[in-house]
């Protein structure tokens, strides 16, 4: 096996950070769920795993966050759409 293997994360991580400063997002969710669609539409990609968390979320600190598990066939749902 050589580097013609190795997935090449540049590309998707450049898709999401593109993402992530397109818009201002009302909501983890949006932005998480625009993440994992980005993730998904690589074909090497068979399940996702993303988190997100902001802070601080008062005046006293303290942190906000959200994960998201996308196994197989859920990935082959959101590829079909």
């Amino acid at each position: 096996y050589g580097m013609d293997y190795v997935f090449d994360y540049d590309p998707l991580i450049f898709e999401i950070d593109r993402i992530a400063k397109e818009v201002h997002y009302e909501t983890q969710e949006r932005l998480l769920t625009r993440i994992v669609a980005a993730c998904a539409n690589q074909d090497q990609v068979i399940s996702i795993e993303a988190y997100l968390r902001k802070g601080p979320v008062t005046n006293k600190g303290g942190t906000l966050g959200i994960r998201l598990k996308v196994d197989a066939e859920h990935i082959s749902h959101i590829r079909g759409k």
